[in-house]
């Protein structure tokens, strides 16, 4: 459960996105916190803007927004990089 989402945050560096959310009192943890980062290379970023692209407008940020929903539904990200052939490396974080 995702007592306290941070909503999520989207960098664009060379043309490689990562994009984040920090969740806050996570009841799984104890009530600790949790970060979730998922890491895109150059190919994959262009994949993901351009199948976004297609379905909506905006900046990233925006897009991400409206495909993931505003506190970043994993589970819909995971299908539609399935769906697209994109590939993400992750990493967590809890404390």
């Amino acid at each position: 459960m995702r007592e306290g989402t941070s909503g999520f945050w989207v960098t664009n560096q060379d043309g490689a996105i990562s994009i984040g959310y920090a969740d806050y009192g996570v009841s799984e943890f104890g009530g600790g916190d949790f970060e979730k980062t998922y890491y895109l290379n150059k190919e994959n970023s262009k994949k993901f803007v351009n199948a976004l692209q297609k379905e909506y407008q905006g900046s990233l940020k925006e897009m991400i927004e409206a495909a993931f929903e505003k506190n970043f539904n994993d589970p819909l990200f995971w299908d539609f990089c399935k769906k697209h052939g994109i590939v993400y490396s992750s990493s967590t974080w809890s404390g």
